[in-house]
């Protein structure tokens, strides 16, 4: 019976080294959860990108000369916030920054429900008769987004809100 639990305590600590090692190895390339630090430049040049990705993608929802083309231009806009947020989430960030990054994160991929959201919406039967009469959409969001923009400048990090469409 105690070369058994010998053998356990072996393979325990073996285990214990294997996780540690991983752990190690982890911090030493920058990983877990984001990207690890980057400097002030370096995440400015992060939040603009994916503002830009963004603003790029809502421009194009009131361009939209169809129903058909809308719903397409919101997936799309959906599926580019997806992406934005999960760049920042993955990308080094700025030491003092972190929860704003955090925050802008979270408002961005909600972005990016809202969007996919209000498609889904669309496409539901009992809306056809009222499409032809939409004449504006506004998401919760893109208040949030710009709300945490703001922070971001007064804090030194050069980024212009997102634009009305």
């Amino acid at each position: 019976m105690s070369s058994r639990w010998s053998q356990i305590a072996i393979l325990v600590a073996v285990a214990v080294a294997a996780a540690g090692a991983v752990a190690v190895a982890s911090i030493a390339l920058g990983g877990g959860g984001g990207g690890g630090s980057a400097s002030r430049d370096e995440y400015q040049e992060t939040v603009v990108r994916a503002r830009n990705q963004v603003e790029f993608a809502l421009a194009k929802i009131p361009n939209a000369e169809s129903i058909e083309e809308l719903l397409a231009e919101l997936d799309n806009a959906a599926a580019v916030a997806e992406a934005s947020a999960a760049d920042l989430a993955d990308a080094g960030v700025a030491d003092g920054f972190e929860d704003e990054n955090d925050e802008l994160v979270a408002a961005v991929d909600a972005l990016s429900s809202e969007l996919a959201g209000t498609a889904s919406t669309l496409r539901d039967p009992t809306f056809a008769e009222a499409l032809p009469q939409l004449t504006s959409l506004s998401f919760k969001q893109w208040v949030v987004i710009n709300r945490i923009l703001g922070d971001l400048k007064e804090q030194g990090i050069d980024v212009e809100p997102l634009a009305r469409h």
